[in-house]
């Protein structure tokens, strides 16, 4: 499974992070003499032609028009073998690296303060072995040096006859020393060898539209002043024009995006660069914004300089301790009283393979030790006393570096050095959810340390310059809103709210903020100014087949394999599972409540064929049963009503009288909640799934939409517990065995599966059939392998929420990570075997703690080499290669104590 890269841990914290920064590269000599080859001879090097505001470059004059190497060993000619339009185009050829190709020294023909539309056509010379992508990359050097990537476009290795347009938004605000525009292929490494030859034509720049923002909306920072200050996270360019505008009328609160950490701050051993800390500065002040400081230490964006000695050789520890404490001097001082909050310390917790108490092994640790954490915390509080010091992470609603950051901090709060925690919340649609939110904001405030949600986005899924479908723009508004939600409700010890962003643009992430390209409002500002103004959004859920004893007085086991929805509301809480079978559809509702009142009820809405109409039809019904019993809308046989100790539960069957129950028909629903006794509108709380306007009595296009699905396969997992040694132990005798079996009808690797389980930690014992072991291939979901597949929580999303997991382990005991998965929660052993080899694992879950009758998602998967380029896949249930991202198809697991 190849696009396991997609969620290493570790590639997605390298992603996260280096998705907020200009694509890095080192550095090249600029100014080499051009070769050209001009048509009909040879010409000197012509400037950019200028046709009024565009600046063009369509080569038909025989000449390069302003485009250098790059480097000096490429070659640039104009050639008549291809041409987007007209004669001729540029051919680039000789490359020999990613960075290798035409450069266009900008600086001199842009405005300043001016936005640019920027686009390029670009062929390719013959058909590749692969896919291949080129993209446009702006370079500034102004004291430090930037590479912005633009925009790129991949072109299929079918396509590589037909022209590929590729189109960037550039502003241009700062007047930095140089600026010049690349067309390159995506940078990798120093040494890695690229000699892609590509053409390129009908190159325009060209001036944008003036841009306006909306003056008589609502200022975010209005709407929260009695919560907390409103930030975003901004280049320089942003603090000018109409970008400037946006900022100061909605935010009072400013970070540097990148400008302020070491790297440009002091690019060389003495050598500071102020210039740009100083205009944020300035700004912050004359406009009365709070600036934090962002960020003294980190591994990506360090002053690298530091890590050597005058000779060259790593820096002892202490010789980087000094330097540490003098840059921490240096720039606090400057600052002070003027930077009132600074992210001392940012990313120190590892994703997966950091030491016993999580740190990543960066230079810093390897070269000082775990303790240069707190030592530059020292140094901070010495420089500035007054102001206030935060430790800056991400991915902190993953339970287990939850836990290390949580350590980690409570140390340094232990000591005096801390006083607060930056939550950077880079987030998408679906995950991570409120409640895993929830938790990381009570575990920091129960140490009495300040919280600060320091990078907030939540990421559309939509890469930017595609439109933006209405439905997720919607979603997102909502996401926002519940976010936001939960701030107003810890507001007490939420200091300061950042978004990373202050508006969609290319060169971070997948339209995620609350206002578009062009400084428009997007529905997800809507969501925080007015949610009124939002269209009820429509939530989906999965129903499983089966048929439950809805006659029994206790509720069936069967509904223990049923999904799980929780109801929504201001307080209360409520949930409810569905079945279906040819003739009904039945649904069970549990209502925490341990209040009893005669008004008490569960009310549910069927549209039966899901039309969605703004009147009821004959398909659509209302049903109403209350918590003493009486029921309308239902016939008495049809639902029964079970106390219990923390409320009540309704569980009925629905006929499908209008068509029989068929896989994949969809069914209006919604869910309704009444506790009587809680206080709010005329005293009466009402929870619901989907219709927040709560006419779902009389209109059914606000329903939510259930989808019949079948029931997956199911095992067991008794109770106990074995030493993991890859022995078949006696005791997995007594746990039922599950056969994995392969995809494809050729045949392949199979395997038999075992799963035991002692409080909360899973074993699993695999028996691979494989006469042919091999590992030695580079990827290792094309090694000999066994992947395994959690859904803690049991929703089956089509999405990895953050309980999810998956594990993968070779034929020879190597363990790679993706998800929420981690070393720290895996313990196993393989032993090869005379028709293959077997595997027996140990790993902790971390957001459930089984118990008897309690079900979970697995999925089992057995990757299998047969050389010569072939290979196989076994499965247990899910018959897709989608488990690495979608749960929706795994198998379920129950916890027996038998």
């Amino acid at each position: 499974m190849k696009t396991f890269k997609k969620w290493s841990s570790t590639v997605l914290a390298a992603t996260l992070v280096m998705s907020m920064l200009p694509v890095q590269q080192p550095v090249f000599a600029q100014e080499q003499q051009a070769e050209q080859t001009t048509n009909p001879g040879s010409g000197s090097i012509a400037t950019v032609k200028q046709n009024g505001s565009p600046l063009n470059a369509d080569f038909e004059d025989g000449t390069l028009q302003g485009w250098l190497p790059r480097i000096g060993s490429e070659k640039l000619t104009v050639s008549q073998q291809a041409a987007h339009q007209g004669t001729y185009s540029m051919l680039v050829t000789n490359r020999e690296r990613s960075f290798h190709g035409p450069m266009l020294p900008m600086k001199g023909l842009l405005k300043q303060n001016t936005t640019y539309n920027i686009s390029v056509y670009v062929k390719l010379t013959e058909k590749p072995a692969t896919d291949q992508t080129i993209q446009l990359t702006a370079y500034k050097k102004n004291g430090a040096e930037s590479w912005n990537m633009l925009d790129k476009v991949t072109i299929p290795k079918d396509d590589w006859q037909q022209w590929q347009k590729i189109t960037a938004t550039f502003q241009y605000s700062d007047n930095p020393e140089e600026l010049n525009l690349f067309i390159e292929t995506p940078y990798v490494s120093d040494d890695t060898v690229d000699t892609l030859s590509f053409y390129v034509d009908d190159v325009a720049i060209e001036e944008a539209g003036e841009l306006a923002i909306e003056t008589d909306i609502p200022s975010l920072q209005d709407l929260y002043q009695s919560e907390f200050p409103i930030g975003a996270a901004v280049y320089r360019w942003q603090l000018e024009g109409a970008y400037g505008q946006l900022l100061t009328k909605h935010f009072n609160s400013l970070t540097a995006t990148y400008e302020m950490k070491p790297k440009f701050v002091s690019p060389a051993n003495g050598v500071y660069d102020f210039k740009a800390s100083d205009e944020y500065v300035g700004f912050a002040q004359k406009h009365q914004m709070g600036l934090r400081g962002h960020a003294l230490l980190w591994h990506i964006d360090a002053a690298e300089w530091m890590f050597k000695d005058d000779q060259g050789n790593p820096a002892s520890r202490e010789l980087l301790l000094s330097r540490i404490q003098n840059y921490v001097d240096t720039v606090m001082k400057r600052y002070k009283g003027k930077i009132y909050a600074w992210d001392v310390v940012n990313e120190a917790i590892a994703d997966s393979n950091g030491d016993a108490n999580g740190l990543r092994k960066s230079p810093f640790y390897e070269l000082i030790g775990p303790d240069y954490i707190e030592k530059t915390y020292e140094f901070a509080r010495a420089a500035d006393p007054d102001a206030k010091l935060y430790y800056n992470e991400y991915f902190t609603e993953i339970p287990e570096k939850r836990e290390h950051m949580y350590q980690l901090v409570k140390r340094l709060k232990d000591k005096g050095l801390i006083d607060g925690v930056g939550l950077q919340s880079h987030y998408n649609l679906e995950s991570p959810p409120i409640d895993e939110i929830e938790k990381t904001i009570n575990l920091f405030a129960g140490l009495g340390l300040d919280i600060q949600i320091t990078e907030l986005d939540v990421d559309s899924g939509i890469p930017f310059g595609e439109k933006l479908p209405q439905d997720v723009a919607v979603k997102q508004a909502y996401r926002y809103k519940e976010l936001f939600d939960l701030y107003q409700k810890y507001s007490d010890v939420i200091s300061s709210v950042t978004l990373w962003g202050l508006q969609d643009e290319k060169s971070y992430n997948n339209q995620a903020f609350l206002f578009d390209a062009a400084l428009q409002s997007k529905p997800a500002y809507w969501g925080l100014a007015d949610e009124s103004s939002l269209p009820v959004l429509t939530n989906r859920a999965v129903t499983l087949s089966g048929t439950p004893n809805t006659k029994a007085a206790k509720q069936d086991p069967l509904w223990n394999k049923a999904v799980s929805t929780a109801l929504k509301g201001n307080s209360g809480t409520a949930a409810f599972r569905t079945l279906w079978d040819t003739n009904n559809l039945y649904v069970l509702v549990d209502v925490k409540d341990t209040t009893k009142h005669s008004k008490d009820k569960v009310e549910l809405f069927i549209d039966a064929n899901n039309g969605k109409t703004p009147v009821y039809e004959a398909d659509d019904r209302h049903i109403t049963i209350s918590r003493d019993g009486k029921g309308t809308g239902a016939k008495p046989n049809t639902y029964r009503v079970r106390e219990a100790a923390d409320g009540y539960q309704v569980e009925l069957s629905i006929p499908l009288s209008d068509a029989p129950g068929i896989l994949a028909r969809e069914i209006g629903l919604d869910v309704r909640v009444t506790d009587d006794g809680n206080s709010g509108a005329e005293g009466k709380q009402i929870l619901y799934w989907n219709d927040r306007t709560l006419t779902q009595d009389q209109d059914t296009s606000k329903y939510g939409v259930i989808q019949l699905a079948s029931m997956p396969k199911s095992a067991k997992a008794i109770q106990g517990m074995v030493a993991i040694d890859g022995e078949k132990d006696a005791k997995w005798s007594k746990a039922a065995p599950f056969q994995i079996t392969p995809l494809n009808q050729s045949g392949g690797a199979t395997a038999e599966a075992r799963a035991m389980w002692s409080g909360q930690d899973l074993y699993l014992f695999v028996d691979v059939t494989d006469p042919q072991i091999i590992t030695d291939a580079t990827d290792p979901w094309d090694q000999d392998s066994i992947e395994i597949f959690l859904d803690e929580n049991h929703q089956r999303t089509p999405f990895y929420q953050y309980d999810d997991a998956q594990f993968r382990i070779s034929a020879d005991n190597v363990a790679t990570f993706a998800g929420s998965a981690s070393s720290g929660r895996l313990e196993s052993a393989v032993k090869r075997t005379s028709k293959g080899y077997q595997l027996e694992a140990k790993i902790s879950l971390q957001s459930l703690m089984p118990k008897e009758g309690q079900v979970m998602g697995l999925e089992l998967q057995i990757n299998d080499n047969q050389g010569d380029n072939n290979k196989g896949t076994a499965k247990w249930n899910d018959l897709t290669n989608d488990s690495w991202k979608n749960t929706s198809q795994y198998g379920i697991l129950t916890f027996s104590s038998k």
